[in-house]
């Protein structure tokens, strides 16, 4: 470039010029053609061709410059000042700290406040403000000449230093950041103080570069952090201040081994700076302000605000500065009142023309349409907009997506979103009701409460693939959140149930597998994830109870055992059928110990919810869905259950197997003779003319006060024992043979039965007893199904049955009337 004519020079032009220490400085219009003093170096006039003046931080070509409210952020900006003194040891040795914070989160105004302080105190020696926006400071081509000339502002010997380096080299600014650098500010500058004596705490030392992230070339950014590190290896000198948002690529860059040794990261977090709080301070002055000056102020109501919309706009907030200040440039507008404009903030009234809101979502739709693949973008960002903290397993596993899927895909929203151990989050809370609002999102809205129910079916879907599986369902807790959610809003009154199923939740319902998923944990209560879902589930069924129950019924298949659970639960409790009291209440877990019954049929109890001691498991929708299961079901269908029910109790009934362990204790104690018992035991009074009743015969009994104390001996009649025990607990009584009985005797003076009775194979003749109790109530309402002819036709009662030979009558009796009614209508037909 031609070199300016200094010996004619023009007309002199002041504007935006002061003369401060009678030196005369011009800080703007300083141009080849309009930097008139006379004698200035061709070099120095060529720096002040490459400075951008709007970088300065207090140009005024920066309309409303972002400041710090007066006594806020006074925490984060002593901690800086500190740092840049040395005040700490430790930290005060790095030389660059990084202050990174979310969009909005102030970090500008933090900058410019640290700028102006420093300034004042001497300890500034230049600052660089980037501006996306701004064609001059949107890329690093005019940094260092920006930092240079300020610098030759606070040294004014550094002046001719640095115009003598340009004036070798002409084409300095078109060489890389790094030579840049080192050409004209760590030579110079090292020259200068090399002659000075040691410099004092009060030596200018400062740089500070702000908005590092609104550079536009990625490249440039991190080549400047490269930079930066080199140059605090060449002068202990300088400090530098970087403000930028925490984007993936600076992470990485500040990460670099090379950096930790001299990099000190402060985070803008609302918890360590007390954000909010500065925030209620801002708004609160900022109200009183315009109740006192605003144009309108004689129509603002008192009191104005209300301290709860104060308190929700601090909680909008979210620690970020730049909700709060949008919301007091919407509301101070001169042309409008500022109660109605604060009205339309809360959506009390409709908004104006001009939205409230419009510089943030245009902050919000920039950096969300920087995500590469923005469709799964939006599908991710849907979970913390709906539930708030996310974890990223988790809407990994939801979405389908390959691990560590999650992080890849938002690495470009780190200014708006975050990694916590909460889950994926946002860092402002109004980032939800932008996504939420088509008039505000435009092509990002999604509709969230669609997006809401697909998440619900297919949370359905993942616990049904996983069931049977001992696996460990990755953060389940978080994948309940769509059903939870779900459920608060369906107990709200007047909604509509339906509007809470969809096609998609419908054909989840009728896949899942609810009787294995139940069947695959043992300890149904507290050992893992599935129990805690399923209690969702069955929730979320009975407040859509009248749309898809009866699908709950069709998912069973054939299982004898599921059938006999809901069969007695849920039909037989009906007051038409007159089940007697003492077999009402049964404790699947004493009473079906090592049966299929004993995990489904407990768990279904506390989840679908009978009276127990724990208040907490207490959910009453017991006489509710037995009532809807009898008017959602036909005659047909209810035939088929209590058949299945009858198959599972003949089942055991049947089972010799079971009871020869039994048979052997109870035999012992009755003197029946087994040998005289062989291969007919349903015609086994022929062979015995007058056996003994065990029911009205004294024994030992070993029983349990109470659920948690060890068993007492007694010596009574077995008939008294189980009239006198609880129903749902006659399980917990034991019959004990004098064999037995001595053999513990031998033992140094037992207080009480032996602890470990409680971890022996329980004994199956109080299960039986209920059983063989219960059949002529089921047998009766069961219809034709094939598997409970042919054990009514084929099979036999074990041999347990011949010690209660009334009880034995009556279940022979049911199965002989069931065989002649499925005879009966068989020749019908």
């Amino acid at each position: 470039m031609t070199q300016p004519d200094t010996s004619v020079p023009p007309p002199v032009n002041i504007s935006h010029s002061i003369v401060k220490d009678a030196t005369f400085i011009q800080h703007n219009n300083i141009n080849q053609h309009h930097y008139t003093r006379s004698g200035e170096r061709p070099g120095y006039m060529r720096l002040l061709e490459n400075v951008a003046k709007a970088a300065l931080h207090d140009s005024i070509h920066v309309v409303d410059p972002p400041k710090c409210h007066p006594n806020t952020r006074v925490a984060i900006i002593q901690n800086i000042h500190d740092w840049t003194l040395g005040v700490d040891a430790k930290v005060g040795s790095k030389p660059i700290l990084w202050l990174k914070g979310g969009a909005g989160a102030g970090k500008s105004a933090i900058a410019r406040s640290v700028a102006e302080r420093c300034s004042d105190e001497g300890l500034l020696l230049g600052a660089f403000f980037f501006g996306a926006a701004d064609p001059t400071r949107n890329h690093v081509g005019r940094l260092v000449a920006t930092l240079s000339y300020q610098i030759s502002i606070v040294l004014p010997e550094f002046r001719d230093m640095v115009a003598a380096f340009i004036e070798d080299d002409p084409l300095i600014f078109d060489r890389s950041i790094k030579t840049q650098f080192s050409t004209l500010i760590v030579r110079p500058l090292s020259a200068i103080l090399a002659n000075r004596p040691t410099a004092s705490t009060a030596t200018p030392r400062l740089i500070i570069i702000d908005g590092l992230d609104e550079c536009s070339a990625v490249n440039s950014q991190q080549d400047l952090v490269l930079t930066l590190q080199e140059v605090t290896n060449t002068t202990t000198f300088i400090r530098f201040l970087v403000c930028s948002r925490p984007e993936s690529h600076l992470n990485s860059a500040f990460s670099l081994f090379r950096m930790t040794p001299i990099l000190h990261c402060l985070f803008l977090d609302d918890d360590d700076y007390a954000a909010s709080d500065d925030i209620r301070l801002y708004l609160e002055d900022t109200f009183k302000q315009i109740k006192e000056e605003h144009v309108f102020k004689n129509a603002l109501p008192d009191p104005w605000p209300a301290p709860e919309m104060v308190d929700i706009l601090v909680d909008k907030s979210s620690g970020q500065f730049i909700y709060a200040a949008t919301v007091i440039r919407y509301v101070d507008s001169p042309r409008h009142r500022p109660n109605q404009r604060l009205d339309a903030i809360f959506n009390l009234r409709p908004p104006f023309k001009d939205l409230p809101f419009t510089e943030l979502d245009a902050l919000y739709r920039l950096i969300i349409s920087k995500a590469e693949d923005l469709p799964a973008v939006l599908d991710i960002l849907a979970f913390p907009a709906l539930y708030g903290a996310y974890h990223a397993e988790a809407i990994e596993m939801m979405l389908q997506l390959e691990q560590g899927s999650v992080e890849v895909l938002l690495a470009d929203l780190h200014s708006i979103v975050t990694f916590s151990w909460e889950g994926v989050r946002f860092l402002h809370k109004s980032l939800a009701d932008f996504l939420s609002e088509p008039q505000r999102a435009g092509d990002l809205y999604r509709d969230l409460f669609r997006v809401q129910l697909s998440h619900v079916a297919r949370v359905i879907s993942i616990f049904s693939t996983h069931c049977g599986q001992r696996t460990r369902i990755l953060h389940s807790s978080q994948i309940y959140k769509p059903i939870i959610q779900v459920l608060s809003e369906l107990r709200k009154p007047d909604n509509m149930k339906a509007d809470y199923v969809s096609s998609d939740i419908l054909q989840a319902l009728q896949l899942f597998p609810s009787f294995e998923f139940l069947k695959a944990f043992i300890e149904p209560l507290f050992s893992s994830e599935g129990p805690i879902f399923i209690r969702f589930y069955f929730q979320y069924l009975y407040c859509i109870k009248d749309v898809v129950l009866a699908l709950l019924l069709m998912n069973w298949s054939s299982d004898w055992a599921a059938h006999f659970v809901f069969a007695y639960d849920h039909l037989l409790h009906d007051p038409c059928y007159l089940l007697p009291r003492k077999l009402s209440h049964v404790n699947f877990i004493t009473h079906f110990q090592q049966t299929d019954v004993e995990a489904f049929g407990h768990t279904m109890l506390y989840i679908i919810g009978v009276a127990t001691s724990m208040d907490d498991l207490y959910y009453p929708y017991f006489d509710d869905i037995t009532k809807i299961s009898h008017d959602l079901m036909g005659n047909t269908e209810k035939e088929a259950i209590f058949a299945k029910s009858a198959s599972f109790c003949l089942a055991l009934l049947c089972d010799e197997r079971s009871a020869s362990q039994d048979a052997g204790s109870i035999y012992g104690i009755a003197r029946h003779d087994r040998r005289k018992k062989r291969d007919h035991p349903w015609h086994w009074r022929q062979m015995v003319p007058r056996p003994p009743s065990l029911g009205n015969r004294l024994a030992l009994i070993g029983f349990r006060p109470t659920l948690y104390m060890d068993y007492k001996l007694k010596l009574t009649r077995i008939r008294k024992a189980l009239r006198n025990s609880i129903p749902y607990r006659y399980g917990d009584i034991r019959l004990i043979t004098m064999r037995e009985y001595f053999e513990v005797k031998s033992e140094p003076v037992p207080k009480s039965w032996p602890w470990w009775i409680k971890d022996e194979r329980p004994q199956q003749w109080p299960l039986y007893i209920f059983l063989l109790d219960l059949l002529p109530h089921i047998l009766p309402l069961a219809g034709w199904y094939e598997p409970l002819v042919d054990m009514c036709r084929k099979k036999c009662l074990s041999s347990l049955s011949q010690v209660w030979p009334k009880k034995s009558r009556r279940a022979r009796q049911a199965i002989d009337n069931y065989l002649c009614r499925m005879d009966s209508q068989e020749g019908g037909e």
